[in-house]
């Protein structure tokens, strides 16, 4: 008897270069396990995704392709999530964004970006990921979203069960092994049911 052969995967990788896309979704993903060059450490996370708006990168049936980023949740001036914020606004964090009352990381919900995207290779797989992000260039605008904008947030005040239910397995699977989310969990009172609202009044 013969080793039957794997199923072949249709899975295809956003191609290389610059693309124009929108987040449509910012997901807490809170503390994780990473390993860095050998040592495990603990980390909260935050993830982004993109829609790609291009007619070169669509999927089978059509829809837009998606790429998901997860970050670090740091505002050292070292951090990747810095640089490509900032980039993004094309301007630098002052002071006074943050902490409560300066920017609201909601409020990257809908808005357009360039992004430049890279190929990695593990495990002979190709995988698209995100280099570099940066203001939409004048002239140029963005489609209409196809993916529902979903926001997830694990603090207590914020935190949205049908916000969380709508994300897909794998993905709760991670967050639910947080310790942010443990603890909602085992808090005896609900969680306030947060609303997916952007306060367009505050300027990207």
């Amino acid at each position: 008897m013969y080793l039957p052969r794997p199923p072949e995967s249709n899975f295809r990788p956003i191609p290389a270069g610059s693309w124009p896309a929108v987040c449509y979704r910012v997901i807490d993903l809170g503390t994780q396990d990473v390993t860095f060059q050998g040592e495990k450490k603990e980390q909260p996370k935050v993830q982004l995704s993109f829609e790609i708006h291009d007619d070169e990168c669509r999927t089978d049936d059509g829809k837009p392709m998606v790429v998901h980023q997860r970050y670090t949740w740091s505002m050292h001036e070292k951090s990747t999530l810095r640089k490509h914020l900032e980039a993004w606004r094309a301007k630098p964090f002052l002071d006074s964004d943050f902490g409560k009352g300066g920017f609201d990381i909601r409020n990257l919900l809908g808005v357009p970006c360039m992004l430049s995207i890279i190929h990695n290779t593990s495990n002979d797989r190709v995988y698209a990921n995100i280099s570099s992000i940066a203001k939409l260039p004048k002239g140029m605008s963005a489609r209409e979203l196809t993916n529902e904008k979903l926001f997830l947030s694990l603090e207590r005040d914020e935190f949205d069960r049908e916000a969380f239910a709508k994300l897909p397995d794998f993905l709760k699977t991670t967050i639910m092994a947080s310790p942010e989310y443990q603890r909602l969990a085992s808090n005896d009172a609900e969680p306030a049911q947060f609303k997916n609202t952007v306060d367009d009044s505050i300027p990207f």
